[in-house]
């Protein structure tokens, strides 16, 4: 578990980066301080935004995209899509690269519905804290589980659970198969 002094110290700098938008070593350690906090959002926000204020040089964003603890933790796609922005210019305020942690570059509705709601690792915490009272046959944290799922649209934990409770053969209630269908037709089904 993240500290909390870690948690802190990505929040100051978060206001440092506020009060000077455009400075290139605020944002470099922002997001450092986000390398240290679990999962991919806080890093992949920080990114977001110095690739936003980086208005006329990128060569600090160029430079840290290679570092193994940045490489290491973004998925390919996502590297991918800053390598290309950087070469077209500064990335526009609103973004499919910005996260719930950007503070500068705002998300952009062009997206998955569970990405607005939940993040990724928000969906795999999710799966993970339920799965062990769902092998259990727990009925109270799998109508909860699954009712979360349900309203925030969030197929991946849905799929993570499912998946290990096929592999594990548990058997699913009914409520799954409700589930699946009405994640597989979408919002406002």
């Amino acid at each position: 578990m993240e500290d909390m002094a870690e948690r802190m110290e990505f929040r100051q700098s978060g206001r440092r980066v506020l009060r000077n938008r455009s400075d290139p070593d605020a944002h470099e350690a922002r997001v450092q301080f986000a390398c240290r906090l679990r999962g991919t959002e806080p890093l992949q926000g920080a990114l977001a935004d110095m690739a936003h204020a980086a208005a006329g040089d990128p060569s600090r964003l160029t430079r840290l995209l290679p570092l193994p603890d940045i490489r290491q933790r973004l998925l390919p796609g996502v590297l991918d899509a800053f390598a290309r922005q950087i070469s077209s210019g500064p990335l526009p305020r609103v973004t499919a690269l910005a996260t719930r942690y950007s503070i500068l570059a705002m998300p952009s509705l062009d997206v998955p519905a569970r990405a607005i709601l939940c993040g990724a690792d928000d969906s795999r915490r999710a799966a993970a804290e339920a799965l062990p009272a769902l092998l259990n046959g727990n009925a109270a944290v799998e109508e909860a589980f699954l009712a979360h799922c349900e309203g925030a649209g969030d197929t991946l934990a849905f799929m993570l659970a499912r998946s290990a409770m096929i592999k594990a053969r548990r058997e699913l209630s009914p409520r799954w198969r409700e589930v699946s269908e009405t994640l597989q037709r979408g919002p406002g089904s």
